[in-house]
C-alpha cells in the first residue's frame, strides 16, 4: 500500500475513535482552522564538509490547519488534524533546492486554563505521521541539470506548544498559537551526501474555532 493510502486509513481511524468517544462524553464538537508562517529549523540537511543546513537552503514557511475537535468539558479538549506546510527552497553553493512540501495527520489533546473567562490560556501536543514530499536540486543556468536530492518518505510527526483563545460569542473564538513541530528524517536519494536530520519548525499561526 502506498504512504498516502495507509496513511488515510490512520486518519479514518483517528476520527472513528474520536466520534465514538465524542457520542458518549455529552459534551460539543466543532473545527478549527488557521494559517500562519512556519521558520525552519537548523539541523543538517546533507552530510559532510560543506553540506546545508535547513536554514541555508530554505526560507520562513508557511502553514495551514484544520482540526476537528471535541470539548470533553470546559478544559479539556480532544482533536485530529491535517497541517500542510511547505518551505521556499534557496540557491545554495550555486544549487538551487526545490520547496519543501510536508502533509501530517495527527490526534491530539489540548488543555485550556481560566475555563469560565473568555480569555484562556491553553497548551497543546499532537502525534501522527508525515508525508514528505520529494525535493530535487537545480544548477542554474544549465538546462535539464537537476537530480533527485529526497525521496518521498512517510515518518513520524509530533508536536508540542501553546496559545491563548478569545471567546467572541458564544460558539466562535479566534487564536494565537505557536508550537514547535518535529518530523523524521528524510529518505536520502544520494546517500551519504542527502543524508539529513529530521525537519524541524515552529509555526506560529492564527486562526478561528467554531463550535456546533
Amino acid at each position: 500500500m502506498r504512504p498516502k493510502g495507509w496513511m488515510f486509513i490512520l486518519t479514518a481511524m483517528f476520527l472513528s475513535l474520536f466520534a465514538t468517544s465524542a457520542s458518549g462524553a455529552g459534551g460539543t464538537g466543532g473545527i478549527s482552522l488557521s494559517a500562519g508562517l512556519t521558520p525552519i529549523g537548523n539541523g543538517d540537511a546533507g552530510s559532510g564538509s560543506g553540506a546545508p543546513t535547513y536554514n541555508d537552503v530554505y526560507d520562513t514557511g508557511w502553514t495551514g490547519r484544520i482540526e476537528p475537535y471535541y470539548d470533553f468539558n470546559p478544559q479539556v479538549r480532544g482533536q485530529v488534524g491535517v497541517a500542510y506546510n511547505q518551505w521556499g527552497g534557496k540557491t545554495f553553493s550555486s544549487v538551487q533546492f526545490e520547496d519543501l512540501k510536508v502533509i501530517t495527520y495527527y490526534i491530539g489533546v489540548k488543555y485550556r486554563f481560566r475555563p469560565n473567562f473568555n480569555i484562556r490560556p491553553y497548551i497543546v501536543g499532537d502525534i501522527g505521521a508525515a508525508h514528505i514530499y520529494g525535493v530535487r536540486i537545480f544548477l542554474p543556468g544549465v538546462p535539464g541539470a537537476q537530480s533527485q536530492y529526497w525521496n518521498n518518505s512517510t515518518t513520524v510527526f509530533f508536536d508540542l506548544g501553546g496559545g491563548v483563545e478569545f471567546y467572541i460569542a458564544p460558539k466562535v473564538s479566534c487564536f494565537l498559537d505557536i508550537r514547535a513541530q518535529w518530523t523524521g528524517v528524510p529518505s536520502s536519494a544520494h546517500p551519504p551526501n542527502s543524508d539529513s536530520n529530521g525537519i524541524d519548525g515552529f509555526p506560529i499561526t492564527a486562526g478561528v474555532n467554531f463550535t456546533f
